[in-house]
């Protein structure tokens, strides 16, 4: 991993602003996307969520539209999305009219106990470290307060999936887990030690569609593959944009997902 993670994220998201988002809304479990799925444990939970890691603000938006919300600072829940990322923030509130502030995971601008619930939408696997970031949500959140976040998973995969994924990752020569890394290591145990009980932990494997090249370019735009040079990442692009071609209804990317829901003591 590149010695400069910081760095390398606040490059990545000044470049490819909103990929995530338009990744994630075309993954699909039947017809769940990784949005709903995260949304649905804190629908009704309370009149104040917070979106941590916000991005380009699709998980707002999705609260909102749970909530028949038409704009931002109407009835339902208020929604407050924090990211690091200007040019997310930038284009969560052009997207989405979104209600943001640009500050740090790990020091989060809020009073003690300013919100009922927060999510976080595969973010909890790049912030560092992981610790005071799960202290801080903590800390934020009422005695009660649900905490719904989803990260990268290294399963459920079927085995058709690894005829697209072991050639992805030969290429790349490290596995394509989206948007980085594979499984987060000391999640269950972090929680508890940052004062939250775990309620739920499970997967689910979603996919994305890929047709060809256009398709390709997108999901690649959305990894993470900070010591991946230009030439791997091409060649890996490539083959599956080929292969999604040369398909009638193109090729299945599975990308599993991983969600915790936790409640503050």
């Amino acid at each position: 991993m590149t010695a400069d993670w910081p760095g390398y994220l606040d490059e990545f998201h000044q470049r490819y602003a909103g990929y995530t988002e338009q990744v994630l809304k075309r993954c699909t479990a039947g017809r769940l996307t990784p949005y709903a799925w995260i949304i649905r444990p804190v629908a009704g939970r309370g009149r104040q969520v917070l979106d941590l890691a916000c991005g380009s603000g699709a998980v707002t938006a999705a609260i909102d539209a749970e909530s028949g919300r038409e704009d931002v600072g109407t009835s339902g829940p208020q929604v407050v999305g924090v990211d690091r990322s200007m040019a997310e923030l930038a284009l969560a509130h052009q997207r989405h009219g979104a209600r943001v502030v640009c500050a740090d995971a790990t020091a989060l601008p809020f009073a003690p106990g300013s919100f009922d619930a927060a999510v976080c939408s595969m973010g909890l696997m790049v912030v560092q470290p992981l610790a005071a970031t799960l202290t801080e949500c903590a800390r934020v959140l009422r005695p009660g307060g649900m905490l719904a976040a989803t990260v990268a998973s290294a399963v459920p995969l079927r085995p058709s999936d690894l005829v697209i994924l072991g050639p992805l990752t030969a290429r790349l020569r490290t596995p394509p887990q989206f948007p980085g890394g594979g499984e987060l290591a000391g999640l269950t145990d972090g929680l508890a030690e940052a004062g939250f009980d775990l309620m739920e932990d499970a997967r689910e494997r979603f996919v994305f569609r890929v047709h060809g090249p256009r398709d390709a370019e997108l999901l690649f735009r959305a990894l993470y593959l900070p010591d991946v040079p230009d030439e791997r990442r091409n060649a890996a692009l490539q083959w599956l944009a080929d292969r999604g071609r040369n398909r009638p209804d193109g090729v299945e990317v599975a990308i599993p997902i991983r969600r915790v829901i936790a409640l503050r003591r």
